[in-house]
């Protein structure tokens, strides 16, 4: 099983879309009504749409990004952190074993982007 797909809401179309974009690598797939689908390499969407307003997400709620190597995950926190992202959580990392930190994109949904040694 694999999963297809997440859809979030936003407020900003253009400014969600450039930031999955400048740091993850998501393109535009195609368009959906008055929202998009952004794919990345591996074939994950995201479907976005505009939204009048944002829900309440818990604390806990967050999407995960595993990425291929911890210093893809430093090189992205250090990209984040020098363009004044809304870094919540800083960097943890184990020589060897993981990196990760936590995120809010522009629309405040929760991301961690880590690397894990399997």
């Amino acid at each position: 099983m694999t999963l297809n797909h997440v859809h979030l809401g936003t407020k900003d179309l253009s400014r969600i879309c450039r930031f999955y974009e400048s740091y993850f690598g998501f393109t535009k797939k195609f368009d959906h009504g008055s929202g998009v689908f952004l794919t990345d390499a591996k074939g994950l969407l995201i479907a976005i749409d505009p939204v009048a307003e944002l829900p309440q997400l818990p604390e806990w709620y967050h999407l995960g990004f595993c990425l291929d190597s911890a210093e893809q995950v430093f090189s992205i926190y250090e990209k984040m952190k020098s363009s004044r992202e809304n870094i919540v959580r800083d960097m943890r990392a184990e020589d060897g074993e993981f990196a990760s930190f936590f995120v809010k994109d522009p629309d405040g949904n929760k991301l961690e982007i880590s690397w894990h040694n399997e």
